[in-house]
């Protein structure tokens, strides 16, 4: 089991509330539930944050303390099955330009990008499939 269990718990018709140890809460909904996310867009942020988590000290030690970016999660879905996603896209929305040689510049992305790709658990997780135990009452 894990030592850090979310706990989500039906709070209306097709909406939940996820808690963390630490106390926050996040809404989850069906699509269009006001004030929600769904579970698809709870995953996309995961992905972007964990992207933005890994790549933020490199980012910062680059660009600045006060370097403020963004980062764009998006889906694509399977044709032959809508409930499943069949890519994911990243963007990572930041200014560069202080960073004048170009060289160096492609040095920090190649570095976030294999941060990225060595140490970010959720798109690491996603990307290997993670298996799934699935345990009900009888």
């Amino acid at each position: 089991m894990s030592s850090t269990p979310v706990e989500t718990t039906r709070t209306g018709q097709h909406t939940f509330t996820a808690t963390n140890p630490r106390g926050a809460q996040v809404t989850i909904g069906r699509d269009g539930a006001p004030g929600a996310f769904t579970p698809g867009e709870l995953l996309l942020a995961a992905i972007a944050g964990c992207a933005a988590l890994t790549g933020e000290n490199l980012l910062v030690r680059r660009i600045g303390e006060d370097a403020g970016f963004t980062v764009h999660a998006d889906r694509r879905k399977a044709p032959e099955d809508p409930n499943k996603f069949s890519s994911v896209q990243i963007t990572f929305d930041v200014d560069l330009s202080v960073i004048e040689d170009e060289g160096e510049r492609g040095r920090l992305v190649d570095a976030v990008r294999r941060a990225i790709e060595k140490y970010c658990t959720v798109s690491r997780s996603v990307e290997e499939g993670t298996p799934i135990d699935l345990t009900l009452p009888r």
